[in-house]
């Protein structure tokens, strides 16, 4: 399988962000109603819009209110509960060496995906990052990989999109490129794939990208 264009969503893909993701919820949710959360309330805004997933939490709280508590108490913890997924990097530069071209697309604002990628030193490896401050429609609408594609130059046969969500799968699905789900995400326990989209592959580890690839 020849793919020149690799797209990448972010959270949960390359980067470990359950725990700084968890703690932000809990926080924002315990500030603005007093009540705990359950893991399997946390794992349902994985990869979702962040206003939606406000309103169906808080529907009695002003979202754009709990939006900046979220944001604000997420900056400063931000750096401290996030690691990167092991073989990513190594991954991505093999990629890029290799003349292959990366993109970012994430649900994620510019500044928070640009405080990582730099954390890591990751932003060299792409060619494209594209998030939520730069488009007004998110996964599981394909508009954002359409964008990336079409900046890129890449038509969507020639193109990968390696996610750890529905929404990815669905988002992947829907723009005609090849899907791949990533095994080692909380976002779809194994239990719970075979009622999920199918995406046209799953990879357990990052280095078995390159296998398809």
């Amino acid at each position: 399988m020849k793919k020149n264009y690799i797209l990448w969503d972010l959270d949960g893909t390359l980067i470990d962000t359950t725990e700084l993701i968890s703690d932000s919820w809990r926080y924002t949710v315990k500030t603005h109603t007093g009540r705990g959360l359950t893991d399997e309330e946390i794992r349902r805004t994985m990869g979702e819009v962040l206003r939606d997933s406000m309103l169906w939490l808080m529907p009695d709280i002003d979202p754009d209110e709990a939006l900046e508590t979220y944001r604000t108490y997420q900056r400063g913890i931000l750096l401290e509960r996030i690691r990167m997924y092991d073989g990513a990097e190594e991954v991505l530069r093999t990629l890029h060496e290799a003349g292959r071209k990366n993109a970012v697309v994430t649900s994620r604002l510019r500044t928070s995906t640009d405080r990582m990628l730099t954390h890591f030193g990751l932003k060299e490896l792409f060619d494209i990052v594209l998030t939520a401050s730069d488009t007004t429609t998110f996964k599981p609408d394909p508009e954002p990989l359409f964008l990336t594609l079409d900046m890129l130059g890449a038509k969507p046969e020639n193109s990968v999109f390696v996610g750890d969500t529905v929404h990815d799968i669905e988002a992947g699905l829907a723009a005609g490129v090849f899907t791949v789900l990533v095994g080692w995400s909380a976002a779809i326990p194994p239990e719970e794939r075979r009622n999920a989209p199918k995406p046209d592959a799953v990879i357990e580890k990052m280095q078995d990208l390159l296998a398809l690839l």
